[in-house]
């Protein structure tokens, strides 16, 4: 299902999860940040609150249905706090992942993964991009949309990746997105016919990028599967992860390099494939918690 807005024009601000998920495990409830009470405690205005309880669902942190913190929650911010304050650059492909992946903010898997399947640019405009966002509601029968929530959409997908220029900046932009350290976006300076912006996708071999998450990634996202052509991977996790072609088959010849027991890559008669060793709820965990250690005993 698409789903469009729920943020109230605003991009994710630096330690909003982390208040507002403090704010529901402090309060023993679910619906903390429904109450009016959730204004005076997190110190921000209704529509913040609103959109904080937009982006802990859209990054995969709370469920869709209640509310209630998932185990990754747990993981990153509470119970283990791998990284609370999200100083380690883990910490946000693991949350770069989720948010294309879990497609509850549609825009970000729509973008990184179907936008660019058949294009051999990688630069766009928001006006291209609204145009395909409407081919894709039409093909769905999906509701319509009205232009006008698809810009605001797109404004926040900017400004989730990219410091906004300051002729366009307000008050509110003065705070960073969690996700401005990835580098994923990129302003090129043009502009078009119409005198827009011309944005580019940063595609490259993602050196920040650790093996243990890109494994998390993979594991996560196929599930049941022993055997993946490189296409269904590119298509998806690598597309999440804004890897060039290169880079993903660097990235898989390292992790079946340092990881043998889990993963095998194979070519045969020109297909390649990546196959899976070992693929269990425990294992995946484990790579995400690796990732870290792999910086502090590195």
């Amino acid at each position: 299902m698409l789903r469009f807005s729920g943020h109230d024009t605003f991009h994710c601000k630096e330690q909003w999860l982390l208040k507002g998920i403090q704010l529901i495990e402090q309060q023993g409830d679910a619906n903390a940040l429904k109450k009016e009470s959730a204004i005076s405690k997190l110190g921000v205005g209704k529509n913040m609150v609103r959109s904080i309880q937009h982006w802990l669902k859209a990054f995969d942190l709370a469920n869709e249905e209640d509310g209630s913190l998932k185990p990754l929650s747990h993981l990153i911010f509470i119970s283990e706090e791998l990284d609370p304050y999200l100083e380690n650059e883990n910490s946000l492909w693991i949350l770069q992942y989720h948010l294309c992946a879990h497609k509850y903010a549609s825009i970000f898997h729509l973008i990184f993964s179907e936008y660019f399947l058949k294009k051999a640019s990688l630069e766009f405009t928001e006006s291209q991009v609204i145009a395909f966002l409407e081919r894709k509601i039409a093909d769905e029968n999906h509701r319509k949309t009205s232009p006008k929530t698809l810009s605001a959409d797109f404004k926040v997908f900017v400004k989730t990746y990219l410091v906004a220029d300051k002729n366009y900046r307000n008050i509110e932009d003065d705070f960073s997105a969690p996700l401005l350290g990835l580098n994923l976006l990129k302003e090129t300076g043009k502009r078009n016919s119409q005198n827009e912006r011309v944005f580019r996708i940063n595609r490259n071999e993602q050196e920040g990028l650790s093996e243990e998450v890109f494994a998390y990634g993979i594991l996560i996202h196929f599930p049941d599967e022993v055997s993946l052509g490189l296409d269904r991977i590119r298509n998806t996790v690598s597309a999440y992860f804004c890897l060039s072609n290169e880079g993903l088959e660097l990235k898989i010849s390292n992790l079946c390099n340092k990881y043998p027991d889990h993963f095998v890559y194979k070519e045969d008669a020109g297909i390649k494939q990546l196959q899976i060793k070992k693929n269990e709820e425990a294992i995946r965990m484990n790579f995400l918690k690796r990732s870290y250690d792999y910086v502090l005993h590195s």
